[in-house]
């Protein structure tokens, strides 16, 4: 939903019985009474009193038959804006600070916006300052290097969307990774179910951690620019001092949790040392006060402690208490963590295992190009075995005095070296051992592509290489081999797509045996999805896959790790443009030509009306159809259509890449996200899209990829735009918002949390 779009009429069922409103107070009675009293009676309302009842705050709620009074025993915001939501039956729950003012109406508002809005987990105001302007921290995105030191040393006044903290004019659309809970309404099932704000932290970083939650299950946070709200009267928190030295210690904290190692120690400083700059300028102008808040910060960046009351609340906090993952803390509606229980005899350096349809150095299609990423991701963390239907690999760091910390290596600019090596050959396939290994994946297509070849890997890999860390399935279609698992060793799932859904796209456009064929393997994918899938956590592509296999678990985590790519080590178009060594007439389409929506797409283009009077346009105009296992008939049709050719089972797509004019995409079915079209853009190779071949991908720029409609005019229509005005090459700052995004490192990120519960 687009955070100024109206609310439309389904959301008005949503009323006053369907929201309360959480006020976590410190001290701030006045406050509260106020916004009581302007809500009036039909707003129900749960106060959270974190200073002993000190200023008479039971009795006022006692006195409103709307108003709950819950005890916050003086643990912070994060845990008592918790028991706050945890204790409430209401649908969609209110986070409103209170020294803010919003109306019971604008409330109503966020709801109503959350309700209409299924992949949002929240709707946030925009909360000003006295003076109307909005303030700096309504919400920001996740800290990186760079974000930080833009922050830090100022620049975010002059680039305000490349720092942490948003400040967006009135009426402007962002978006943003996570809001703040100044005035916010969520989902109180689902805020219950990601664990709430993080009680790691007393005050601070909790809604950007939540934030982050939120995005590895696919959720989005909405700031709505048409709901404001006054903030800032003050009076809701300790001594300012204090609270700025918390701001410090909870950002250090942070970092060190989720960027490990050199990256946190980097922002940390990078923090310090803007701090330290401000407080000096402060100082020079003779304003003391401002100068001594700037170097609390510091404090609480160089030391990560901070005091309230004579108590230290954030290291020991962060220390003691781990982020909540999928469970409702402190409450009977919440539930265990349902990630991964992991064998207390298994070390870190034990290697993970990886079991996979398919493996490949290079890799040959999307799919591979996946795993290959997880496989070197996973390699960073340690020793990797990976056993596929051709045999075992293994996977290491080059350097074992190495840091591991997978986190850090984009930002650093360090690429450690990952050796992939074979363990072991495949023995001969054999027809009778491929038709038994059927009964243990319990799939029509397993047996074919996978064979009894993995399974006997998987068997010598337990009995010789183990014990391992974790295992890790990769595709629906090997779910099965979950049997062959030792029970204590912890398993994650990973889908590429959610195959049932695709192979009855494919049931759909067979006929005769191959259509009841397809059908029986979709009741099988089925089958599986539902049974291994539901016990076990998964790793998904999209935020729609991730809803797809959330709705058949029971409670076990979600995660979605974005499909991503790895750009050439050098500018090779840019090089190629000066060389005058592009092709301008030449058009790519790279992926597996076994694949039928592939197929299909590339000849619903080539044999249509529009494509024909395109090429009578422009005589030299050529589709170049480059990938793997092409039927005959296939090459037959492409090479029949007017201008196109196919280039099959190429040892390498670059050369291709650096010279073609055009990338395209015209898919009319398929799933999961198309690591084709982030190939294109890291190459900064522009391209065409249907929006069906555009799916999972969101936040590319749009001279980056142009989409259409399924319409094969507007298609070619697209195509005519593109190579008469589009650019050749794609800006190096296009295609550094692709990979800042669709990086492996960060498209990846988030399984982190599956396994360092291992």
């Amino acid at each position: 939903m687009n955070n100024d779009t109206k609310i439309d009429a389904s959301a008005d069922a949503v009323g006053w019985d369907d929201l309360e409103v959480v006020l976590v107070s410190y001290r701030s009675r006045d406050h509260v009474e106020a916004l009581l009293d302007s809500w009036g009676q039909q707003l129900p309302v749960v106060v959270v009193d974190n200073s002993g009842d000190v200023d008479g705050l039971r009795e006022l709620a006692d006195g409103r038959p709307n108003v709950r009074y819950v005890d916050g025993g003086g643990q912070g915001f994060a845990r008592a804006a918790n028991r706050g939501a945890f204790s409430s039956t209401a649908p969609y729950v209110a986070f409103v600070n209170p020294d803010s003012r919003p109306t019971a109406e604008d409330l109503l508002a966020l709801a109503r916006g959350v309700a209409q809005d299924p992949g949002a987990v929240s709707h946030a105001a925009t909360v000003t300052g006295h003076d109307g302007d909005v303030e700096i921290g309504v919400g920001g995105w996740e800290p990186t290097l760079a974000r930080t030191a833009t922050y830090a040393f100022g620049l975010h006044k002059r680039f305000p969307r490349h720092g942490i903290y948003a400040k967006p004019q009135l009426g402007e659309h962002i978006e943003l990774e996570w809001t703040t809970g100044a005035c916010m309404v969520v989902r109180g099932p689902e805020f219950t179910r990601l664990g709430g704000f993080d009680e790691s932290f007393y005050v601070y970083n909790e809604d950007m951690s939540f934030g982050r939650r939120a995005r590895e299950e696919g959720l989005t946070q909405v700031l709505r620019s048409d709901v404001v709200v006054r903030h800032g009267a003050g009076g809701s928190g300790a001594p300012s001092v204090e609270m700025l030295r918390l701001r410090g210690a909870s950002f250090a904290n942070y970092v060190e949790r989720y960027h490990s190692g050199v990256p946190a120690k980097v922002m940390r400083a990078s923090m310090a040392t803007g701090y330290a700059l401000r407080a000096a300028q402060q100082k020079l102008a003779g304003n003391d006060d401002l100068s001594r808040q700037y170097r609390a910060v510091i404090g609480g960046l160089v030391q990560r402690t901070a005091h309230v009351g004579g108590v230290e609340v954030a290291r020991q906090r962060f220390n003691d208490t781990a982020p909540q993952h999928g469970t409702g803390s402190g409450t009977e509606s919440g539930h265990d963590s349902a990630l991964i229980v992991a064998d207390d005899s298994v070390t870190d350096q034990a290697p993970f295992l990886l079991i996979t349809k398919e493996f490949g150095v290079p890799a040959t299609s999307g799919g591979m190009l996946r795993t290959l990423a997880l496989v070197r991701w996973l390699a960073r963390r340690g020793p990797v075995v990976v056993v596929h239907p051709k045999g075992v690999h293994g996977a290491r760091l080059a350097d074992p005095t190495a840091d591991s910390m997978p986190d850090s290596m984009p930002d650093s600019g360090i690429e450690p070296e990952i050796v992939i090596e074979q363990l072991r050959q495949a023995p001969p396939r054999s027809l009778a051992h491929d038709a038994v290994s059927a009964f243990t994946y319990r799939s029509l297509g397993a047996p074919r592509t996978c064979g009894a070849g993995l399974l006997t890997g998987l068997r010598e890999s337990l009995d010789q290489l183990g014990p391992f860390r974790a295992a890790i399935v990769d595709h629906t279609c090997v779910f099965g081999v979950e049997s062959l698992l030792p029970a204590q060793l912890p398993v994650v799932l990973s889908t590429h797509n959610v195959e049932s859904d695709l192979m009855r796209q494919r049931a759909d456009a067979e006929s005769g045996w191959q259509h009841y064929a397809a059908l029986a393997e979709t009741r099988l994918l089925r089958r599986l999805e539902m049974g291994v899938g539901a016990r076990r956590p998964t790793v998904v592509c999209t935020a729609a896959d991730g809803a797809a296999v959330t709705a058949d678990t029971d409670g076990n985590a979600v995660v979605v790790a974005r499909n991503g790519v790895t750009p050439p080590s050098r500018p090779l178009r840019a090089e190629a443009l000066a060389a005058g060594a592009i092709n301008t007439d030449e058009l790519l389409f790279t992926g597996a030509l076994d694949w039928r929506p592939n197929i299909n797409g590339i000849l619903w283009l080539l044999e249509s009306d529009a494509w024909k009077a395109l090429c009578q346009e422009r005589p030299n105009l050529v589709l170049t159809v480059a990938g793997r296992n092409p039927s005959p008939e296939f090459v037959q049709r492409v090479q029949a259509a007017d201008g196109a050719r196919v280039e099959a089972d190429v040892p390498s797509m670059e050369p291709l890449l650096t010279r073609a004019r055009l990338g395209v995409a015209p898919l009319l079915e398929g799933g999961g996200s198309r690591i084709k079209l982030l190939e294109y853009a890291a190459y900064a190779l522009p391209s065409v899209s249907t929006f069906v071949g555009a799916s999972g991908l969101d936040g590319l720029p749009e001279v980056a990829v142009r989409q259409t409609p399924e319409d094969a005019q507007a298609f070619c229509d697209a195509l005519r735009a593109a190579l008469d005005h589009g650019p050749t090459v794609l800006d190096e700052a296009v295609v550094a918002t692709v990979l800042d995004r669709y990086g492996w490192d960060r498209a990846l990120a988030p399984i982190a949390d599956l396994l360092d519960v291992v």
